[in-house]
C-alpha cells in the first residue's frame, strides 16, 4: 500500500498542471486549518464538563475568599483548599494542555496557509449568521474532511492486557461530557499514524488513501477523504515537492516571504517576555525559499510529534530531496511558561504557575499517549463531571460551595455567596419542582447555548480578519471567555452546551443596550442584554452599545482588553474624531464602533474595576471616563455624541462595580436628554448576571 509519493511521481511536471496543483494545495491547507479548529470546541466542551471549582485571582485580592464554578489549571493536582477531586484536577490539566497545544496548531496551520498565499478562513464549519457549529452532532461518525469511521474496522488489543476491543463503528463525533466513549473519540483523533491508517477497511483504501498529485482532482472540486491527519500532512509536504519542467518546485512558486505572520506563543512583550517554544520556528516569514522550506518541515513536524499523525515525519524527512531530518525539541520552555503566565493567590500574592504546571507536566507525552492515562481513570470511575454531580448530589448549590476559609476577608462589595447560590439554582430550577422539562428552564438552557455558540463566534469571526489584517488583536482573553461560558452551562443545567444552536440575528440599525436596564434605544427596559448580542470580551462586539465589563480602555482603543492600561498616555482618536487633550476612558455600555467599548456582555454582578493602570511603576486607582449618547438619524443609524462640556464625564475607581459605573453613566446621559425626567429605578439583579463570573 503506497502512503506517499516518490520522487519519480512529483518531478517533470507539466507548468500546464500549475493552477490544479495550487488549487489542490489550497484545498489541502484550509482542511488542515479545518480539522485543527475542529478539536479546540470538541475538547473545550469535555474540558469543561469536569466538575470542580476555581477562584479568579490576580495581582489584586478583589475576589478573595471567593469560588467559582469550574475547573482551571492546577498546580500539584490535590493539594490546594479548594475540595476538588485529584483526578478531576489531573484529568483537567491534561486535555488543558492538549487544548493548548491544538491552538498551536491552528496557528501554525494558519501561519503555513498565509505564507503559501492561502487565506485561512476559521468559519467554514459554523457560517455565519448563526455560527452554529453542524459537524458535531449525536449521530456523525465524521472527522471533516478525514475519515468516517463506519468504514472502520474493530482494532483488538493484546489478549494479554485485558482491555476490550476499539469498535470505532461505535464512535460519533459529537459534543459530550469527558466520559469512556468520548476518550474514545480523542484517542481515534490522536491516533498514531500506523493505528490510523491500520483501522481502515481494507476495502476503503481506495477511498482514502491517496498520493500527490492526486489523480483526476479538477479545480472546483471537492477532494477526497484523507483517511489520516497524518497523511493530509504528507499531501502538502508532497505537494510542496513538486517540480515542474522549468526545474522550480511548486514551494517555490506560491512562497510569499512578506506574507502576513500572526504568534501569540513565540511573541515577546512586557507581560510574556519569552518565546515559549525556544526549539523551533513558530511563523514563516522573510526566509529565503531553502531556508523556509526547513521551517515549514519542522512546523509540520511539530504538529505531528505533539498531536495526530504522529510518526509521518520519519517519512516526509525521508522524501526530502536533500532537506537533513532535523529533531528540534517540541516541548515549550520550563522557564518561559513559569515567567509569562504567572499565578496568584486570591489574596493576590504570588503563587507557583498553574499553566506551566498543567503543561510542562504533560508537554512529554503525545495527545494519544494523555489520552490513554485518562482512559485508565475513566475505566476506573475516578473521574467525576457536572452531569454526574447534579445526578447524584440533587444539582443544588449552596453558599458554602462558593466559599473559601477568607471569605469574611473580602471588603469589596461583591454579592452574598447566598444570593449566587440562590441564582444558580433557579436557573437550573426556576418553579423549585425540580421538573427537567419545565418551559422556562428550557428558555434558560436555550439561552446559555445561545451565549456559548456566541462566544465561540466570537473568536472565530475575529480570527478570519486576524490573519488578514496585522492590526486585529487576536481574541486571547475569549478563549478564556468561551470557557467560561462552557462551563456555566454544564454547571448550572448537567448538559451539554449544544453549539448547534444559532446565534439570534441582530437587526440593522438597532441600537442594542449592554446589559440590565441600560438600553440607550427606542425600547427601554429591566430585561437583561439581547442575546444577539451576548459576546466575552472587547474585540469580538460590533455594534455600539455593547460594550461591558472591568477592563477599562482609553477612548479609541479596540485590541484585545487586558486587565489595566498599561501607561497613561493620550487617548488615540475616537472613531476618526479629534484626539482628546487628556486621559479619557470609554464607559462600560459606550461601544462607539465597531469593537471598541468593554468586555463581557452581559455584565457580572461580580465584576470589580482592578487597578486602573500603571506609570512609572506606580499604580493608577482612579479615572474619569466620557459619556456619549447615541442619537438616532433619520436614515435609522445612529450617530455617537459627546455630552456636552460639565456633562460629559464621570470619575471611577478601582474596586467600582462595573454595572454601578454603566447605570451611572447611562443615568447621566437620560438627564442630559430631558433633565425633568425622573431617574429610573435601578433595576434589580438579574440571576444571570448573578451567576456569571467576572470577566478575566
Amino acid at each position: 500500500m503506497k502512503l506517499h509519493a516518490t520522487k519519480a511521481d512529483l518531478v517533470d511536471r507539466h507548468s500546464s498542471n500549475l493552477e490544479t496543483d495550487k488549487a489542490a494545495l489550497a484545498a489541502l491547507i484550509q482542511t488542515a486549518v479545518n480539522v485543527e479548529l475542529f478539536t479546540i470546541p470538541l475538547y473545550m466542551t469535555s474540558l469543561y464538563s469536569i466538575q470542580g471549582m476555581h477562584q479568579i485571582t490576580g495581582n489584586n485580592n478583589l475576589y478573595q475568599g471567593r469560588k467559582w464554578p469550574g475547573m482551571a489549571p492546577t498546580y500539584k493536582p490535590g493539594n490546594n483548599n479548594l475540595g476538588n477531586i485529584k483526578e478531576n484536577e489531573v484529568a483537567f490539566n491534561t486535555i488543558f494542555s492538549v487544548f493548548i497545544e491544538e491552538m498551536l496548531h491552528l496557528q501554525l496551520a494558519s501561519n503555513l496557509a498565509n505564507a503559501l498565499g492561502v487565506t485561512p478562513v476559521f468559519t467554514q464549519m459554523s457560517p455565519a449568521p448563526g455560527y452554529a457549529w453542524t459537524v458535531y452532532d449525536k449521530d456523525s461518525t465524521v472527522i471533516p474532511g478525514i475519515i468516517d469511521f463506519k468504514d472502520c474496522k474493530p482494532v483488538w488489543p493484546e489478549p494479554q492486557s485485558g482491555k476490550a476491543p476499539v469498535y470505532y463503528k461505535d464512535i460519533r463525533v459529537k459534543l459530550d461530557e469527558l466520559n469512556q466513549l468520548q476518550n474514545e473519540l480523542f484517542l481515534a483523533i490522536e491516533a498514531p499514524e500506523e493505528d490510523a491508517i491500520g483501522r481502515i477497511e481494507p476495502a476503503y483504501h481506495a477511498k482514502y488513501i491517496h498520493t500527490a498529485p492526486l489523480k483526476n482532482w479538477q479545480i472546483g472540486e471537492q477532494l477526497p477523504m484523507l483517511g489520516s491527519i497524518g497523511l493530509m500532512y504528507q499531501l502538502i509536504w508532497d505537494y510542496l515537492n513538486i517540480t515542474y519542467h522549468d526545474n522550480t518546485t511548486l514551494f517555490e512558486k506560491v512562497y510569499s516571504p512578506g506574507a502576513l505572520q500572526q504568534d501569540v506563543f513565540n511573541a515577546s512583550s512586557p507581560g510574556h517576555p519569552y518565546r515559549e517554544y525556544q526549539g523551533f520556528e513558530t511563523t514563516i516569514e522573510g526566509w529565503v525559499p531553502e531556508k523556509a522550506k526547513e521551517v515549514v518541515f519542522k512546523l509540520i513536524s511539530a504538529i505531528t510529534d505533539q498531536g495526530e499523525g504522529s510518526g509521518i515525519k520519519k517519512s516526509i524527512a525521508k522524501e526530502a530531496f536533500g532537506l537533513q531530518a532535523v529533531k528540534p525539541d517540541y516541548q515549550a520552555s520550563d522557564l518561559a511558561l513559569e515567567t509569562d503566565y504567572p499565578s496568584y493567590t486570591d489574596a493576590g500574592k504570588p503563587a507557583p504557575s498553574t499553566d506551566a504546571y498543567a503543561r510542562s507536566h504533560n508537554d512529554k507525552k503525545d495527545h494519544y499517549e494523555r489520552f490513554i492515562e485518562i482512559r485508565t481513570d475513566l475505566e476506573s470511575n475516578k473521574i467525576i463531571t457536572w452531569p454526574t454531580w447534579h445526578k447524584t448530589g440533587g444539582g443544588k448549590w449552596k453558599a458554602e460551595d462558593l466559599k473559601t476559609v477568607d471569605y469574611d476577608q473580602n471588603t469589596y462589595p461583591l454579592p452574598k455567596a447566598e444570593d449566587i447560590a440562590g441564582a444558580l439554582n433557579r436557573l437550573n430550577d426556576p418553579n423549585g419542582n425540580g421538573d427537567s422539562n419545565d418551559t422556562k428552564r428550557l428558555e434558560n438552557y436555550k439561552q446559555f447555548c445561545e451565549i456559548a455558540t456566541g462566544a465561540i463566534a466570537g473568536i472565530t469571526s475575529v480570527l478570519d480578519s486576524y490573519w488578514q489584517n496585522s492590526s486585529v488583536g487576536f481574541p486571547f482573553p475569549s478563549m478564556s471567555g468561551s470557557g467560561d461560558r462552557l462551563m456555566m452551562c454544564w454547571a448550572v443545567f448537567g448538559q451539554v452546551p449544544d453549539l448547534s444552536v444559532p446565534v439570534q440575528q441582530k437587526q440593522n440599525n438597532a441600537l442594542y443596550h449592554a446589559c440590565q436596564g441600560i438600553d440607550y434605544g427606542d425600547s427601554p427596559g429591566n430585561s437583561c442584554a439581547s442575546a444577539e448580542i451576548y459576546h466575552n470580551c472587547r474585540g469580538s462586539n460590533s455594534c455600539k452599545g455593547e460594550g461591558g465589563c472591568g477592563f477599562v480602555q482609553q477612548v479609541g482603543q479596540s485590541k484585545s482588553c487586558g486587565a489595566s492600561v498599561p501607561k497613561l498616555k493620550a487617548a488615540e482618536p475616537l472613531c476618526g474624531g479629534p484626539k482628546p487633550p487628556q486621559p479619557v476612558y470609554s464607559a462600560p455600555g459606550d461601544n462607539l464602533c465597531g469593537s471598541f467599548g468593554g468586555c463581557a456582555v452581559p455584565i457580572s454582578a461580580s465584576q470589580i474595576y482592578p487597578v486602573i493602570s500603571t506609570d512609572n511603576g506606580k499604580t493608577i486607582t482612579t479615572g474619569t471616563m466620557e459619556l456619549n449618547d447615541f442619537v438616532k438619524q433619520a436614515d435609522g443609524s445612529y450617530k455617537t455624541v459627546q455630552l456636552p462640556d460639565g456633562k460629559n464625564k464621570i470619575g471611577f475607581k478601582t474596586g467600582d462595580l462595573v454595572h454601578d459605573i454603566a447605570w451611572n453613566a447611562y443615568v447621566a446621559v437620560l438627564a442630559n436628554r430631558n433633565p425633568a425626567q425622573p431617574v429610573p429605578p435601578k433595576p434589580v439583579t438579574s440571576d444571570l448576571r448573578m451567576a456569571f463570573p467576572p470577566s478575566t
